[in-house]
Protein backbone atom coordinates (compact mmCIF):
# COMPACT_ATOMS: atom_id res chain seq x y z
CA UNK A 1 0.00 0.00 0.00
CA UNK A 2 1.63 3.27 -0.79
CA UNK A 3 1.63 6.43 1.04
CA UNK A 4 -1.00 8.14 -0.56
CA UNK A 5 -3.27 5.62 -0.17
CA UNK A 6 -2.38 4.93 3.96
CA UNK A 7 -3.14 8.55 3.80
CA UNK A 8 -6.68 8.21 2.59
CA UNK A 9 -7.64 5.30 4.90
CA UNK A 10 -6.54 7.37 7.86
CA UNK A 11 -8.43 10.31 6.59
CA UNK A 12 -11.27 8.55 5.83
CA UNK A 13 -10.97 6.94 9.43
CA UNK A 14 -11.04 10.31 11.10
CA UNK A 15 -14.35 11.20 9.07
CA UNK A 16 -16.00 8.46 9.97
CA UNK A 17 -14.89 8.44 13.76
CA UNK A 18 -15.75 12.41 13.88
CA UNK A 19 -19.12 11.57 12.29
CA UNK A 20 -19.58 9.04 15.27
CA UNK A 21 -18.78 11.42 17.65
CA UNK A 22 -21.20 13.73 16.90
CA UNK A 23 -24.30 11.18 17.12
CA UNK A 24 -22.70 10.33 20.37
CA UNK A 25 -22.88 13.65 21.49
CA UNK A 26 -26.59 14.45 20.24
CA UNK A 27 -27.87 11.05 21.72
CA UNK A 28 -25.77 11.86 25.41
CA UNK A 29 -26.49 15.55 25.72
CA UNK A 30 -29.67 15.33 27.17
CA UNK A 31 -29.21 14.73 30.80
CA UNK A 32 -26.04 17.13 30.86
CA UNK A 33 -27.82 20.05 29.25
CA UNK A 34 -31.46 18.68 32.16
CA UNK A 35 -29.37 19.01 34.95
CA UNK A 36 -26.88 21.69 34.10
CA UNK A 37 -28.56 24.55 31.92
CA UNK A 38 -31.84 24.28 32.02
CA UNK A 39 -34.69 25.09 34.69
CA UNK A 40 -36.11 21.16 35.25
CA UNK A 41 -34.03 20.58 37.74
CA UNK A 42 -34.46 23.68 39.41
CA UNK A 43 -38.42 23.34 39.36
CA UNK A 44 -37.94 19.45 40.32
CA UNK A 45 -36.40 20.49 43.43
CA UNK A 46 -39.08 23.34 44.42
CA UNK A 47 -41.72 20.52 43.87
CA UNK A 48 -40.04 17.74 46.48
CA UNK A 49 -39.26 20.31 49.69
CA UNK A 50 -36.02 21.27 48.45
CA UNK A 51 -34.36 24.79 48.95
CA UNK A 52 -33.25 27.56 46.96
CA UNK A 53 -29.47 27.08 47.82
CA UNK A 54 -29.63 22.90 46.64
CA UNK A 55 -31.71 23.93 43.37
CA UNK A 56 -28.83 26.26 42.53
CA UNK A 57 -26.57 23.51 43.87
CA UNK A 58 -27.75 21.19 41.73
CA UNK A 59 -26.49 23.05 38.56
CA UNK A 60 -22.95 23.14 40.08
CA UNK A 61 -22.32 19.02 40.47
CA UNK A 62 -21.32 18.45 36.73
CA UNK A 63 -18.48 21.21 37.36
CA UNK A 64 -17.69 20.31 40.89
CA UNK A 65 -16.88 16.90 40.27
CA UNK A 66 -14.81 17.73 37.07
CA UNK A 67 -12.79 19.83 39.06
CA UNK A 68 -11.94 17.56 41.80
CA UNK A 69 -12.07 14.12 39.47
CA UNK A 70 -10.86 14.56 35.58
CA UNK A 71 -6.88 14.26 36.55
CA UNK A 72 -7.58 10.59 38.49
CA UNK A 73 -9.87 9.90 35.86
CA UNK A 74 -7.65 10.85 32.87
CA UNK A 75 -5.05 8.58 34.75
CA UNK A 76 -7.65 5.59 34.99
CA UNK A 77 -8.89 6.02 31.43
CA UNK A 78 -4.88 5.96 30.28
CA UNK A 79 -4.95 2.55 31.97
CA UNK A 80 -8.38 1.15 30.79
CA UNK A 81 -8.85 2.96 27.45
CA UNK A 82 -11.08 5.64 27.19
CA UNK A 83 -13.53 4.03 24.94
CA UNK A 84 -14.75 1.64 27.48
CA UNK A 85 -13.82 4.57 30.19
CA UNK A 86 -16.75 6.15 28.27
CA UNK A 87 -19.12 3.37 28.10
CA UNK A 88 -18.99 2.20 31.44
CA UNK A 89 -19.61 6.11 32.79
CA UNK A 90 -22.63 6.48 30.51
CA UNK A 91 -24.42 3.31 31.89
CA UNK A 92 -23.30 4.72 35.62
CA UNK A 93 -25.03 8.08 34.59
CA UNK A 94 -28.24 6.05 33.20
CA UNK A 95 -28.57 4.44 36.95
CA UNK A 96 -28.13 7.44 38.49
CA UNK A 97 -30.56 9.96 36.85
CA UNK A 98 -33.18 6.68 37.38
CA UNK A 99 -32.07 7.27 40.85
CA UNK A 100 -33.30 10.33 41.20
CA UNK A 101 -36.17 10.79 39.39
CA UNK A 102 -37.39 8.09 42.09
CA UNK A 103 -36.40 10.30 44.57
CA UNK A 104 -39.98 11.80 45.28
CA UNK A 105 -40.91 8.24 46.47
CA UNK A 106 -38.25 8.60 49.43
CA UNK A 107 -40.34 10.57 51.52
CA UNK A 108 -38.62 13.09 53.73
CA UNK A 109 -35.09 12.09 52.13
CA UNK A 110 -36.47 13.15 48.95
CA UNK A 111 -34.06 15.65 48.77
CA UNK A 112 -30.87 13.84 49.97
CA UNK A 113 -31.82 10.94 47.83
CA UNK A 114 -32.20 13.75 44.59
CA UNK A 115 -28.83 14.98 45.27
CA UNK A 116 -27.00 11.69 45.42
CA UNK A 117 -28.26 10.96 42.68
CA UNK A 118 -27.11 13.55 40.69
CA UNK A 119 -23.94 13.59 42.63
CA UNK A 120 -23.34 9.86 40.93
CA UNK A 121 -24.37 11.42 37.98
CA UNK A 122 -21.96 14.40 38.41
CA UNK A 123 -19.40 11.47 39.11
CA UNK A 124 -19.58 9.28 35.51
CA UNK A 125 -19.96 12.90 34.00
CA UNK A 126 -16.32 13.58 34.98
CA UNK A 127 -15.47 9.91 33.68
CA UNK A 128 -16.75 10.03 30.50
CA UNK A 129 -15.50 13.52 30.12
CA UNK A 130 -11.98 12.77 30.94
CA UNK A 131 -12.07 10.36 28.39
CA UNK A 132 -14.01 12.40 25.99
CA UNK A 133 -10.79 15.05 24.75
CA UNK A 134 -8.27 12.60 24.67
CA UNK A 135 -10.71 10.34 22.40
CA UNK A 136 -11.57 13.70 20.22
CA UNK A 137 -7.74 14.10 20.01
CA UNK A 138 -6.68 11.23 18.48
CA UNK A 139 -9.91 11.59 16.04
CA UNK A 140 -9.91 14.75 15.28
CA UNK A 141 -7.02 16.42 13.38
CA UNK A 142 -5.51 19.68 14.48
CA UNK A 143 -6.89 21.94 11.59
CA UNK A 144 -10.62 20.88 11.86
CA UNK A 145 -10.89 21.07 15.82
CA UNK A 146 -12.48 24.98 16.02
CA UNK A 147 -14.67 24.02 12.93
CA UNK A 148 -15.59 20.67 14.42
CA UNK A 149 -16.50 21.99 18.14
CA UNK A 150 -18.73 24.05 16.22
CA UNK A 151 -20.54 21.51 14.38
CA UNK A 152 -20.87 19.18 17.09
CA UNK A 153 -22.18 21.74 19.51
CA UNK A 154 -24.49 23.15 17.23
CA UNK A 155 -25.92 19.54 16.81
CA UNK A 156 -26.42 18.73 20.15
CA UNK A 157 -27.36 21.74 21.88
CA UNK A 158 -29.92 21.64 18.32
CA UNK A 159 -31.25 18.40 20.00
CA UNK A 160 -31.78 19.66 23.42
CA UNK A 161 -33.43 22.76 22.57
CA UNK A 162 -35.76 20.75 20.65
CA UNK A 163 -35.88 17.96 23.92
CA UNK A 164 -35.99 21.41 25.99
CA UNK A 165 -39.12 23.00 24.04
CA UNK A 166 -40.91 19.94 23.89
CA UNK A 167 -40.69 19.58 27.67
CA UNK A 168 -41.69 22.67 28.33
CA UNK A 169 -45.21 22.07 26.35
CA UNK A 170 -45.50 19.07 28.49
CA UNK A 171 -44.77 20.60 31.64
CA UNK A 172 -47.69 23.02 31.17
CA UNK A 173 -48.73 25.57 33.00
CA UNK A 174 -47.73 24.47 36.39
CA UNK A 175 -45.44 21.44 36.93
CA UNK A 176 -46.17 18.47 38.61
CA UNK A 177 -44.04 15.96 40.41
CA UNK A 178 -44.49 12.84 37.80
CA UNK A 179 -44.47 14.74 34.37
CA UNK A 180 -40.68 16.10 35.53
CA UNK A 181 -40.17 12.39 36.47
CA UNK A 182 -40.66 10.87 32.77
CA UNK A 183 -38.57 13.96 31.00
CA UNK A 184 -35.85 12.90 33.95
CA UNK A 185 -36.17 9.46 32.64
CA UNK A 186 -36.64 9.69 29.07
CA UNK A 187 -33.60 11.75 29.00
CA UNK A 188 -31.53 8.77 30.88
CA UNK A 189 -32.49 6.19 28.57
CA UNK A 190 -32.15 8.16 25.60
CA UNK A 191 -28.28 9.03 26.57
CA UNK A 192 -27.79 5.15 26.11
CA UNK A 193 -26.91 6.29 22.74
CA UNK A 194 -23.90 7.79 23.45
CA UNK A 195 -22.39 4.34 24.58
CA UNK A 196 -23.44 3.07 21.42
CA UNK A 197 -21.93 5.54 18.98
CA UNK A 198 -18.91 5.46 20.79
CA UNK A 199 -18.48 1.79 20.48
CA UNK A 200 -17.85 2.80 17.06
CA UNK A 201 -15.58 4.64 16.93
CA UNK A 202 -11.89 2.89 15.92
CA UNK A 203 -8.87 3.94 17.45
CA UNK A 204 -6.47 1.44 16.36
CA UNK A 205 -4.64 -0.36 18.74
CA UNK A 206 -3.71 0.56 21.97
CA UNK A 207 -1.68 -0.73 25.02
CA UNK A 208 -3.00 0.35 28.24
CA UNK A 209 -0.46 1.29 30.34
CA UNK A 210 -0.03 2.82 34.19
CA UNK A 211 0.71 6.64 34.63
CA UNK A 212 2.66 7.79 37.62
CA UNK A 213 0.04 10.64 38.42
CA UNK A 214 2.34 12.89 40.53
CA UNK A 215 4.97 13.07 37.34
CA UNK A 216 2.43 13.69 34.89
CA UNK A 217 0.97 16.81 37.36
CA UNK A 218 4.23 18.31 37.44
CA UNK A 219 4.72 17.96 34.01
CA UNK A 220 1.44 19.32 33.51
CA UNK A 221 2.34 22.23 36.17
CA UNK A 222 5.54 22.86 34.31
CA UNK A 223 3.42 24.29 31.44
CA UNK A 224 3.15 27.73 31.98
CA UNK A 225 1.17 28.17 28.60
CA UNK A 226 -1.43 26.12 30.12
CA UNK A 227 -1.05 26.65 33.84
CA UNK A 228 -1.67 30.64 32.86
CA UNK A 229 -4.78 29.54 30.83
CA UNK A 230 -6.61 27.70 33.51
CA UNK A 231 -5.84 30.26 36.03
CA UNK A 232 -7.35 32.78 33.97
CA UNK A 233 -10.49 30.93 32.91
CA UNK A 234 -10.82 29.98 36.75
CA UNK A 235 -11.45 33.77 37.76
CA UNK A 236 -13.49 34.61 34.49
CA UNK A 237 -16.09 31.96 35.14
CA UNK A 238 -16.06 32.34 38.58
CA UNK A 239 -17.43 35.35 38.32
CA UNK A 240 -19.78 34.85 35.33
CA UNK A 241 -20.70 31.17 35.29
CA UNK A 242 -23.81 31.46 37.91
CA UNK A 243 -25.74 34.09 36.29
CA UNK A 244 -28.11 31.46 34.18
CA UNK A 245 -29.25 29.46 37.04
CA UNK A 246 -29.97 32.61 39.30
CA UNK A 247 -31.96 34.39 36.53
CA UNK A 248 -33.92 30.62 36.37
CA UNK A 249 -34.44 31.08 40.39
CA UNK A 250 -35.06 34.74 39.92
CA UNK A 251 -37.69 34.48 37.34
CA UNK A 252 -40.10 31.47 39.32
CA UNK A 253 -39.58 33.18 42.43
CA UNK A 254 -39.56 36.97 42.32
CA UNK A 255 -41.00 37.53 39.13
CA UNK A 256 -43.55 34.68 39.81
CA UNK A 257 -43.59 33.25 35.69
CA UNK A 258 -45.34 30.22 35.28
CA UNK A 259 -43.08 26.92 35.48
CA UNK A 260 -43.85 26.10 31.77
CA UNK A 261 -42.57 30.04 30.93
CA UNK A 262 -39.14 29.68 33.34
CA UNK A 263 -38.58 26.65 31.10
CA UNK A 264 -39.37 28.21 28.25
CA UNK A 265 -36.70 30.81 29.00
CA UNK A 266 -34.09 27.79 29.64
CA UNK A 267 -34.72 26.64 25.75
CA UNK A 268 -34.45 30.21 24.99
CA UNK A 269 -30.89 30.45 26.56
CA UNK A 270 -30.50 27.14 24.28
CA UNK A 271 -31.26 29.01 21.42
CA UNK A 272 -28.12 31.60 22.14
CA UNK A 273 -26.20 28.59 22.75
CA UNK A 274 -27.22 26.91 18.69
CA UNK A 275 -26.46 30.26 17.16
CA UNK A 276 -22.96 30.68 19.30
CA UNK A 277 -21.81 27.10 18.32
CA UNK A 278 -23.33 27.75 14.83
CA UNK A 279 -21.08 31.17 14.38
CA UNK A 280 -18.35 30.47 16.97
CA UNK A 281 -16.52 27.88 14.92
CA UNK A 282 -16.11 30.19 12.70
CA UNK A 283 -15.42 33.07 14.50
CA UNK A 284 -12.53 31.11 16.27
CA UNK A 285 -10.71 30.19 12.71
CA UNK A 286 -11.11 33.91 11.57
CA UNK A 287 -10.40 35.87 14.72
CA UNK A 288 -8.51 33.36 16.31
CA UNK A 289 -9.04 32.65 20.51
CA UNK A 290 -7.52 36.00 21.37
CA UNK A 291 -10.81 37.82 19.57
CA UNK A 292 -13.54 35.40 20.69
CA UNK A 293 -12.39 35.57 24.10
CA UNK A 294 -12.01 39.39 24.47
CA UNK A 295 -15.65 39.85 22.87
CA UNK A 296 -16.63 37.33 25.27
CA UNK A 297 -15.01 38.79 28.57
CA UNK A 298 -16.71 42.25 27.34
CA UNK A 299 -19.91 40.86 27.12
CA UNK A 300 -20.57 38.60 29.87
CA UNK A 301 -19.70 41.64 31.51
CA UNK A 302 -22.32 44.02 30.27
CA UNK A 303 -25.24 41.72 30.25
CA UNK A 304 -24.82 41.07 33.64
CA UNK A 305 -24.88 44.65 34.75
CA UNK A 306 -28.36 44.84 32.17
CA UNK A 307 -30.05 42.57 33.92
CA UNK A 308 -30.19 45.07 36.90
CA UNK A 309 -33.10 46.70 34.72
CA UNK A 310 -35.24 43.28 34.85
CA UNK A 311 -37.33 43.92 37.74
CA UNK A 312 -40.97 43.32 36.91
CA UNK A 313 -43.04 40.45 35.38
CA UNK A 314 -44.69 42.05 32.34
CA UNK A 315 -44.32 41.35 28.75
CA UNK A 316 -41.34 43.98 28.20
CA UNK A 317 -39.51 42.99 30.78
CA UNK A 318 -39.74 39.21 29.73
CA UNK A 319 -39.11 39.61 26.71
CA UNK A 320 -35.66 41.82 27.55
CA UNK A 321 -35.21 38.53 29.80
CA UNK A 322 -35.25 36.49 26.56
CA UNK A 323 -32.89 38.58 24.75
CA UNK A 324 -29.82 38.74 27.75
CA UNK A 325 -30.49 34.81 27.56
CA UNK A 326 -30.24 34.87 24.40
CA UNK A 327 -26.84 36.34 24.20
CA UNK A 328 -25.48 34.84 27.28
CA UNK A 329 -25.67 31.50 25.83
CA UNK A 330 -24.40 32.75 22.82
CA UNK A 331 -21.09 34.43 24.20
CA UNK A 332 -20.92 30.78 26.51
CA UNK A 333 -20.69 28.94 23.36
CA UNK A 334 -18.41 31.13 21.37
CA UNK A 335 -16.26 31.07 24.42
CA UNK A 336 -16.62 27.19 24.99
CA UNK A 337 -15.17 26.43 21.67
CA UNK A 338 -12.30 29.04 21.87
CA UNK A 339 -11.42 27.24 25.08
CA UNK A 340 -11.51 23.71 23.94
CA UNK A 341 -9.24 24.57 20.71
CA UNK A 342 -6.86 26.45 22.82
CA UNK A 343 -6.90 23.91 25.64
CA UNK A 344 -6.03 21.25 22.75
CA UNK A 345 -3.53 23.30 21.54
CA UNK A 346 -1.77 24.08 25.04
CA UNK A 347 -1.49 20.52 26.33
CA UNK A 348 1.61 18.55 26.43
CA UNK A 349 2.15 16.51 23.35
CA UNK A 350 3.82 13.72 25.40
CA UNK A 351 1.28 14.38 28.24
CA UNK A 352 -2.08 14.78 26.88
CA UNK A 353 -4.52 13.34 29.01
CA UNK A 354 -3.37 14.29 32.44
CA UNK A 355 -2.19 18.07 30.27
CA UNK A 356 -5.94 18.08 29.29
CA UNK A 357 -7.47 17.40 32.58
CA UNK A 358 -5.79 19.67 34.52
CA UNK A 359 -6.30 22.72 32.55
CA UNK A 360 -10.20 21.60 32.63
CA UNK A 361 -10.19 21.50 36.46
CA UNK A 362 -8.94 25.16 36.08
CA UNK A 363 -12.07 25.80 33.83
CA UNK A 364 -14.57 23.53 35.72
CA UNK A 365 -13.27 24.62 39.01
CA UNK A 366 -14.38 28.45 38.35
CA UNK A 367 -17.23 27.01 36.72
CA UNK A 368 -18.86 25.02 39.16
CA UNK A 369 -17.43 27.52 42.46
CA UNK A 370 -19.65 30.18 40.24
CA UNK A 371 -22.74 28.24 41.16
CA UNK A 372 -21.90 26.63 44.07
CA UNK A 373 -21.09 29.97 45.63
CA UNK A 374 -24.18 31.52 44.47
CA UNK A 375 -25.74 29.24 46.09
CA UNK A 376 -24.55 29.20 49.62
CA UNK A 377 -24.92 33.26 49.49
CA UNK A 378 -28.88 32.86 48.73
CA UNK A 379 -29.28 29.97 51.23
CA UNK A 380 -27.41 31.75 53.86
CA UNK A 381 -29.41 34.69 53.82
CA UNK A 382 -26.70 37.09 54.22
CA UNK A 383 -28.27 39.32 51.10
CA UNK A 384 -30.77 41.97 51.40
CA UNK A 385 -34.08 41.11 50.28
CA UNK A 386 -34.20 44.55 48.85
CA UNK A 387 -32.33 47.62 48.77
CA UNK A 388 -32.16 51.34 47.38
CA UNK A 389 -29.90 52.90 44.78
CA UNK A 390 -31.66 56.84 44.56
CA UNK A 391 -35.29 56.04 43.85
CA UNK A 392 -34.41 52.14 42.51
CA UNK A 393 -35.06 49.76 44.37
CA UNK A 394 -32.78 46.07 43.80
CA UNK A 395 -33.68 42.30 45.10
CA UNK A 396 -31.11 40.15 46.34
CA UNK A 397 -30.35 38.37 43.07
CA UNK A 398 -30.20 42.02 41.56
CA UNK A 399 -27.06 42.10 44.37
CA UNK A 400 -25.57 38.98 42.74
CA UNK A 401 -25.49 40.48 39.29
CA UNK A 402 -23.91 43.17 39.90
CA UNK A 403 -21.63 41.05 41.95
CA UNK A 404 -20.69 38.73 38.62
CA UNK A 405 -20.95 42.14 35.90
CA UNK A 406 -17.89 43.31 38.26
CA UNK A 407 -16.16 40.56 38.50
CA UNK A 408 -16.00 40.10 35.14
CA UNK A 409 -14.83 43.40 34.75
CA UNK A 410 -11.99 43.20 37.37
CA UNK A 411 -10.99 39.68 36.26
CA UNK A 412 -10.29 41.20 32.81
CA UNK A 413 -6.81 42.16 34.77
CA UNK A 414 -5.63 38.42 34.11
CA UNK A 415 -5.95 38.41 30.24
CA UNK A 416 -2.61 39.19 30.19
CA UNK A 417 -2.15 35.28 31.60
CA UNK A 418 -3.80 34.44 28.06
CA UNK A 419 -1.21 32.93 26.18
CA UNK A 420 -3.43 33.88 23.04
CA UNK A 421 -3.45 37.34 23.89
CA UNK A 422 0.11 38.18 24.62
CA UNK A 423 1.17 35.65 21.26
CA UNK A 424 0.42 36.50 17.57
CA UNK A 425 -2.29 34.20 17.10
CA UNK A 426 -2.60 32.55 13.63
CA UNK A 427 -5.77 31.30 11.95
CA UNK A 428 -6.97 28.00 12.21
CA UNK A 429 -6.44 26.11 8.93
CA UNK A 430 -9.53 25.49 6.66
CA UNK A 431 -11.15 22.86 7.44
Amino acid sequence: MTDTSQQEEISEAQQCGMRYAVRSACWGALPQVLVKNSSIIVIFAALIGASEMVSVFSTALLDLSLCLLMLPFAALSNRIGVKFQIIVAVFVGVLALLLTAASPWMGAAAGGVMLGGLVVFAVATSAYTAAWFPLLERVVPPGERGLFFGRMRFAWQSVAMVFIFASGWFVGHHATVRRLQLIIVVAALVSLGRALYIARIHLGPVTPCSMNLRAALRDALQNRALTSFGVYLFFLYGAANATIPVVFVFASNQLRLADSLVVALSAITMVGLIIGFVVGGRLVHRYGVKGVLLGAHVGFGLLNLLLLAVRAEDGLSIAFLGVILILYGMLLACASIAVSSELLALASPANKAVSIAFGYTLYAAGLGGSRALASLVLGSGILAEHWQMGSIVFTRYHTLFLVAGGGVFLSMALLVLVPAVTRQVERLPAG
